[in-house]
């Protein structure tokens, strides 16, 4: 609220000021009051951008709801009040179009890598276009295989305890668990140590001696993660003496008898991740946004199978040189309501509430009275 002086006769009609003393003239007098309880009303902040540079993709923005909660005091409220007001609240997310993204080039993940400890291999990915081949340039092509080093050399076969024996003699299997581990313990995938020097998970066992027999061991993983593969075990001419096993030649069980030591396998559908190169930062400066696309195939189908454990991320913060300064906000504008004219003339734009409700005319710089006329 504001005051303000007046030149007034005996009989209050108010009169020239120069019928007055100018001397105890009283200054005006500006000062906060309480009038009704204040509405709570939606805020938004300005539209991210894009979230894909080429086709349909969309823009989001904070919405909050805000309050006057007492003279100068605007603060961010629960939701649920702008709700109770049923006041409209605005879209946190809306559609943008940019130009139809052309032939571009997509990619599958990198496979594992093969080598073994301490040696060298490649790696290699899928690549594709998403339209017809000959459409994509292939001087942008990306790569489809890189080198790759194998594990650390201190991964080691360790072994459980065997277990009982499960039957008599030439029957009788007893079982161990045999695991790869680092030289910290932690257990990993049997493929990062030695195959060669595996200990045997299955032995004979029963009476103290046994004739010789075939005895297979547990299947290894299928040759493939999906799809139709092979996968292999290890069978052995086997037999006990004085209670300790011994291998022996194959003719002695009896080749026609020996158990198959490969078989087919099919894992899950082949459904697999693609993903396009990344967009360039969406700033110049400070921290933006990168997006690519993800898509998942089955052939050259795009599908729903793949598994969302393993998506690859298809957004990700770019972190740049710092921006030499902040870039205005267009979307800047005053509150309706606010009395932005006053709120200049008793310099309240330094207050955090009105240098956001008078945002644009607090921006503008109020021209300065030059030097009264001689």
């Amino acid at each position: 609220m504001s005051t303000y002086a007046m030149c007034v006769r005996y009989d209050g009609v108010e009169v020239d000021d120069s019928y007055c003393d100018a001397l105890t003239r009283p200054e005006p007098v500006h000062e906060f009051c309480a009038g009704r309880e204040c509405q709570p009303r939606w805020e938004t902040s300005s539209w991210s951008e894009c979230s894909r540079t080429c086709g349909e993709g969309y823009q989001f923005r904070i919405v909050r709801c805000w309050k006057m909660l007492s003279p100068g005091f605007d603060s961010s409220v629960y939701s649920d009040l702008c709700e109770a007001a049923e006041a409209v609240r605005p879209e946190e997310r809306k559609t943008c179009r940019n130009p139809a993204c052309g032939p571009q080039w997509e990619m599958s993940e990198w496979s594992e890598c093969p080598a073994k400890c301490g040696e060298r291999s490649v790696v290699t990915r899928d690549i594709r276009c998403s339209e017809d081949e000959k459409l994509c340039d292939p001087s942008t092509r990306p790569v489809g295989e890189k080198n790759c080093t194998g594990p650390p050399c201190d991964r080691q076969w360790t072994v459980s305890d065997w277990g009982p024996c499960s039957g008599s003699c030439g029957q009788g299997r007893t079982i161990r668990h045999v695991y790869c581990k680092t030289s910290d313990g932690r257990v990993v995938p049997e493929s990062q140590c030695q195959m060669e020097t595996k200990p045997l998970a299955i032995h004979p066992c029963g009476d103290k001696n046994c004739p010789a027999h075939w005895l297979a061991q547990d299947w290894e993983r299928c040759n493939t993660t999906c799809g139709r593969g092979v996968k292999r075990r290890l069978v052995l001419c086997m037999e006990l003496a004085n209670g300790k096993p011994q291998t022996r030649s194959g003719p002695e069980c009896g080749l026609a008898r020996k158990p198959p030591e490969e078989s087919t396998c099919f894992e899950r559908p082949c459904f697999k991740w693609y993903t396009s190169p990344w967009s360039e930062c969406t700033k110049t400066c400070g921290v933006g946004v990168r997006m690519r696309d993800v898509k998942c195939y089955q052939g050259t189908d795009i599908v729903r199978g793949c598994d969302p454990l393993v998506k690859p991320v298809g957004r990700q913060a770019c972190d740049l040189q710092p921006c030499p300064t902040e870039p205005p906000d267009d979307s800047c504008q005053d509150q309706p309501g606010t009395n932005c004219a006053l709120a200049i003339r008793v310099n309240l734009c330094g207050h955090w509430y009105y240098s956001k409700a008078c945002c644009r005319s607090c921006r503008t710089p109020t021209p300065r009275p030059g030097p009264a006329a001689p």
